[in-house]
């Protein structure tokens, strides 16, 4: 997996995602076999993505490492991989949890949330990234620095629970 850091992560549109794949120089992403300037687009596949403003449906690129013949999904930072709500909506949750304030009250906040996704996302936050962040002295804002942070110590999305590789890329340009 790939993903490439951008600072805008509210952004939710098969469009908006295929001006960050534009912007993205294949020369420069590094596979996780080690070599760069390998990948090349493969495939696509649809992804669905909760929002406050409804659902939104990405079709997603593949790309193929040459090298070692790996596939890996480009996706935006503000994606977590494998989970439906975007990056933002999970914080909020978060950030009300450790508020002390009623989390369920992002339910009614205009988020894609119900009372049960609320209490998944804190499950998992408390499971698997609570304490992660306290070691390491990560805030939960600004969220840019908040991915980067992540990346940097457990080479993983906030909030992603699914242990594979994932690379940050940050555009030069």
């Amino acid at each position: 997996m790939i993903t490439v850091l951008v600072e805008d992560c509210n952004q939710f549109s098969q469009s908006y995602y295929y001006s960050v794949v534009e912007r993205l120089q294949l020369h420069q992403v590094t596979c996780s076999c080690g070599h760069s300037a390998c990948l090349h687009p493969h495939a696509y596949y649809f992804r669905t993505v909760r929002t406050p403003s409804g659902c939104c449906r990405l079709r997603v690129l593949r790309l193929k490492c040459s090298e070692c013949g790996r596939t890996h999904a480009v996706l935006p930072s503000s994606i977590v991989p494998y989970d439906q709500f975007s990056l933002e909506s999970q914080i909020l949750v978060v950030r009300a949890f450790e508020s002390g304030s009623d989390p369920t009250e992002v339910c009614e906040s205009g988020e894609q949330l119900d009372e049960n996704s609320v209490k998944a996302i804190i499950r998992r936050y408390r499971k698997h990234w609570r304490e992660k962040l306290i070691a390491e002295r990560i805030r939960l804002c600004p969220v840019p620095e908040l991915v980067r942070q992540c990346f940097a110590f457990y080479s993983a999305q906030f909030l992603q629970i699914r242990r594979m590789v994932n690379t940050l890329f940050v555009n030069t340009t």
